[in-house]
């Protein structure tokens, strides 16, 4: 979804201890910048407790409100810290701009970014959510271009917060009886089970580029947070010849909001039932190693407890590859040039071969295309020769099926 309105923003910094600002101002831009929004005035102050009425307290309100004389083209008031609803009172009336903080900002882009049908519903169930806990009843009727005012539903939101709820639950049965439809097919899936690798990480990592490139799929890909948020499944075949399938996935952000994680839980679950976990990393960021922590944080905070692979993308930027920690297994790549991606997949096809055994088969032409069949129905990977009156069969095939062609294999 395009979206070129431009919104002129003061950003306000609360910096709280042991903060990292260089980086937190970093991401803050990175994030305003997504939203279509221009920076035009930055205000921060250091506080080890927030004033739970004011949040910076009366003293630095008045200097905000001096600034925004001087800067009137302002539009939205963008707080790092997460606010309440009395606190957006005060602020809104003081202030007289549009007050949001950090999640809104990260929903509002998630609300730009939102295309399928389920993913605008998990959005806007996340909004709702969201606005019904921490926003004065007036602010739940806005709707428009600028940041904070978007929103993948077609109608205004309503001021009554009963309708709120309505919303909010019939949202969520919608959105259960899509993950029903999601199971019946991973249920599928484990009747006949591919290998899977999940591709997770931090937003701007380059996942959607290494995607496209281990599948030669088209999943859009921009160098932009949270560029795609539907989850992307495709089947491939590996160099061994074993079929796996790569899922595509959300990117990860520092402190993302809990009610996005609950609405797209459904959609992670495919890193949650993944027989490998490919991390992809930003080695160009200097905060590569802390995006890292948030991310298998993250993934263990789900649930996941398939083998993680970090794959340090983006080294064609580098001149030297800096020393990493050697914890888990790594690799370093550049899904842009394709550097390294043979690498990638040796590795990935040696982590096959315990779930993969290669057979050979043997069987009267005359009955070719039953054996055909049966090695299809279990994703066999195989090639056939021929003589004047056997087929030849060389197979790839999980280990847990290889009982069923004990008829047909020759040494």
């Amino acid at each position: 979804m395009k979206n070129t309105t431009i919104t002129n923003v003061l950003l306000v910094y609360v910096e709280r201890p042991d903060a990292n600002v260089t980086q937190d101002l970093h991401e803050l831009e990175e994030l305003i910048k997504t939203a279509n929004g221009k920076i035009v005035l930055t205000i921060s102050q250091k506080r080890n407790t927030l004033d739970p009425t004011t949040v910076l307290g009366i003293g630095k309100i008045e200097e905000i409100k001096r600034s925004l004389e001087m800067v009137e083209e302002i539009e939205v008031a963008i707080f790092s810290c997460e606010l309440d609803s009395q606190q957006r009172k005060f602020l809104q009336n003081e202030l007289n701009i549009d007050i949001i903080d950090k999640i809104d900002l990260i929903l509002d882009i998630f609300a730009l970014r939102a295309q399928s049908a389920e993913g605008k519903k998990q959005v806007e169930l996340a909004q709702l959510t969201y606005n019904l806990a921490t926003k004065p009843n007036k602010n739940f009727s806005r709707q428009g271009a600028g940041i904070g005012t978007r929103g993948p539903g077609e109608t205004k939101l309503e001021t009554n917060k009963r309708l709120i709820r309505d919303r909010i639950h019939h949202l969520r049965q919608e959105l259960k009886t899509i993950e029903q439809h999601r199971e019946l097919s991973r249920k599928e899936r484990k009747r006949n089970p591919v290998f899977t690798i999940a591709l997770v990480g931090y937003t701007n990592a380059g996942k959607s580029t290494l995607f496209n490139l281990l599948t030669e799929n088209q999943v859009y890909a921009d160098n932009k947070l949270f560029a795609t948020l539907d989850t992307t499944v495709r089947k491939t075949a590996l160099p061994n010849g074993v079929n796996v399938l790569f899922c595509d996935t959300v990117g990860f952000i520092k402190d993302l909001p809990h009610q996005l994680i609950n609405a797209f839980k459904s959609t992670l679950e495919e890193a949650v039932l993944a027989d490998l976990v490919l991390n992809v990393c930003d080695i160009s960021d200097e905060n590569v190693e802390n995006h890292i922590d948030v991310t298998e944080q993250l993934l263990g905070e789900l649930g996941v407890t398939a083998p993680i692979l970090r794959v340090y993308n983006k080294c064609d930027l580098m001149d030297s590859l800096p020393i990493v920690p050697t914890n888990r297994p790594t690799i370093f790549i550049s899904a842009k040039t394709g550097k390294n991606i043979d690498v990638l997949l040796e590795e990935i096809a040696s982590r096959t071969q315990t779930d993969y055994a290669k057979i050979n088969l043997k069987i009267a032409i005359a009955s070719y295309g039953k054996l055909v069949t049966l090695l299809n129905k279990y994703n066999a990977k195989f090639t056939v020769d021929f003589d004047e009156t056997d087929a030849f069969i060389s197979a790839t095939i999980r280990r847990e099926y290889v009982d069923r062609f004990m008829d047909y294999i020759v040494i």
